[in-house]
């Protein structure tokens, strides 16, 4: 199929779109009129190459399900230690260290105190307990094996049940 090119209102609704999943307000946004916004962001919906470039800008932002299990991965190992250094005789996690080492995802929360500062790593339990249902492991199971009892009657006048 032959690539059309994008209008400047096409590609600023398509930014507006990826933002707001309204037709209408993102058609509105990239200067189409009120009157004919709700048509218009209909039919750029159903555009071949508009649709196409919605969805090769939300593959771009999207995260798969394998970049999604080797973050849980990482979270539930929570190995931190070559990201601390020692000042003063006294172990301090390197945020700039951490950044260059792709790690800030494990951190929760960075909290300063009168003592120091507290980090607060993503529980390690949670992540391996979704990635253990993701992987089928722990599945919901629902007893059906109840004893129900059925009574079964004729009717004394047809001989029908």
């Amino acid at each position: 199929m032959v690539k059309k090119r994008l209008s400047k209102k096409q590609k600023i609704f398509v930014e507006e779109y990826i933002k707001c999943w309204n037709a209408t307000q993102a058609a509105i946004k990239a200067g189409y009129s009120k009157r004919t916004a709700t048509n218009i962001g209909c039919e750029n919906l159903t555009k071949p190459y508009i649709a196409e470039e919605i969805q090769r800008r939300i593959d771009e932002v999207v995260m798969s399900a394998d970049e999604a299990l080797q973050r849980l991965s990482d979270q539930a190992r929570g190995d931190l230690d070559d990201c601390i250094v020692m000042k003063d005789g006294v172990p301090k996690l390197d945020v700039k260290l951490l950044k260059e080492k792709g790690k800030l995802h494990l951190i929760k929360s960075i909290t300063p105190t009168a003592s120091g500062t507290k980090v607060e790593l993503y529980s390690s339990q949670r992540a391996l307990e979704l990635i253990a249902k993701a992987q089928g492991v722990f599945v919901d199971k629902v007893d059906v094996n109840k004893k129900v009892e059925i009574t079964i009657t004729r009717n004394p006048e047809d001989g029908h049940l």
